[in-house]
């Protein structure tokens, strides 16, 4: 009993994962098992204020190429955002099914022993890392972005008298600041879309890596339990049954986390192929006039990309290794020597099994060890063309 106890706390503990998650997107009324339309809505429609506003200081920039790029530099990353966000609100009902799933996953009585409970925690103990890796740094982002018009100096017009007020984000202002106090309202005025940006993405991101972590560790318990089956002398078919529903719970559960975000994922990969094209041009374009203070917030930009982009690819690639574990433990569990019925469920299982999951890119391709260098080039192969409109003084 005190086992039972100490192994149901550890549990607990690792149910905290979900906390994360619940915090950022309640901000933004996303939480799915309370979801609240009032705070979406009222979040979103200021999203989508400001999201205009970015659109019009685009279409009044079509005249000026830097200014365009300028523009792109946020325009992307923020529509990427919006429209994810809206994705998710889309797909809110079957989110809210796999996580009440997966929190009713952290009862002992789904394992057969504490050796179970410790390698499933060391899986959602490697997903709450991550977790709160990518909140801390896309924090980390948008503080940086925000701020970086009050830590550079203020630039001076030509006539070397009139103070021009630049302001974090480039939407379009329709009234004139002219004055200090004009300008800090505004600027103030930005600071919830930082917030409402910052909760968007980081719920986006954290329910997906919440719930791959889960399953690759519910998948590494199921091999486990495959792989006892040669150890013991006589198999009982309940044993059998209960690891085939196993199996194809979790393909289930796995294809409905896929489906969920095989669009927003290729969202994401579109935007952020252009994004990195466009922000190589303009760290270009700094070493060849001389660095300034819109580097460094260029450069964590592109690591917190790629930091995402190789995360994606890192929970794929172990999760198409796990449901090749699954298979291999299917086919050496002797199933030669059961009964014809059991045979033919066991024959299902491994054919079912080469299909392995893995994240999806729309309905094209798949999250790999490649992406990350097909990504790279694709946005060099842009970069290469926006070199030609470099004007060498």
């Amino acid at each position: 009993m005190k086992q039972l106890s100490k192994d149901q706390k550890d549990l607990d503990e690792g149910l905290k994962i979900f906390d994360w998650s619940r915090r950022v997107s309640k901000f933004i009324g996303l939480w799915p098992l309370a979801p609240n339309n009032f705070i979406f809505f009222t979040t979103f429609s200021y999203f989508s204020v400001v999201m205009i506003l970015e659109w019009m200081d685009f279409y009044y920039s079509l005249n000026d190429f830097d200014k365009i790029l300028d523009n792109l530099t946020e325009n992307l990353s923020f529509s990427q955002i919006y429209i994810r966000g809206i994705i998710l609100k889309l797909q809110v009902n079957k989110l809210r099914q796999i996580i009440k799933v997966s929190m009713d996953g952290f009862n002992v009585n789904k394992f057969k022993n504490s050796s179970e409970i410790e390698i499933f925690l060391s899986f959602i103990n490697k997903g709450k890392f991550f977790v709160k890796s990518i909140i801390s740094f896309m924090a980390m982002t948008i503080i940086t972005w925000y701020i970086s018009p009050l830590t550079a100096p203020a630039p001076i017009a030509d006539d070397n008298e009139t103070i021009i007020y630049i302001l974090p984000y480039r939407f379009h202002v329709v009234f004139e600041i002219n004055d200090f106090k004009s300008y800090m309202l505004t600027y103030i005025s930005y600071a919830p879309h930082s917030l409402i940006d910052c909760c968007s993405h980081a719920s986006i991101e954290c329910f997906l890596i919440t719930l791959i972590y889960y399953l690759r560790g519910r998948l590494v318990i199921l091999a486990g339990r495959i792989n006892a089956l040669n150890n013991k002398p006589k198999v009982e078919k309940y044993e059998i049954n209960d690891i085939i529903a196993e199996h194809s719970r979790l393909l289930k559960f796995g294809e409905t986390i896929i489906s969920i975000y095989n669009t927003s994922l290729m969202v994401y990969m579109m935007s952020v192929t252009v994004l990195l094209c466009v922000i190589g041009y303009k760290i270009l374009i700094n070493f060849m006039t001389g660095p300034n203070a819109d580097l460094v917030q260029y450069l964590i930009y592109i690591f917190i990309t790629y930091l995402i982009i190789g995360l994606f690819c890192i929970v794929s690639e172990r999760l198409i290794s796990e449901c090749n574990k699954v298979s291999e433990a299917f086919w050496n569990c002797e199933w030669y020597n059961m009964p014809p019925n059991t045979i033919k469920d066991i024959m299902f299982c491994i054919l079912r099994s080469q299909k392995p999951l893995a994240l999806q890119i729309g309905k094209f391709s798949y999250f790999n060890n490649n992406t990350l260098t097909i990504v790279t080039k694709t946005a060099m192969g842009y970069l290469s063309v926006l070199r030609h409109f470099v004007i060498i003084e």
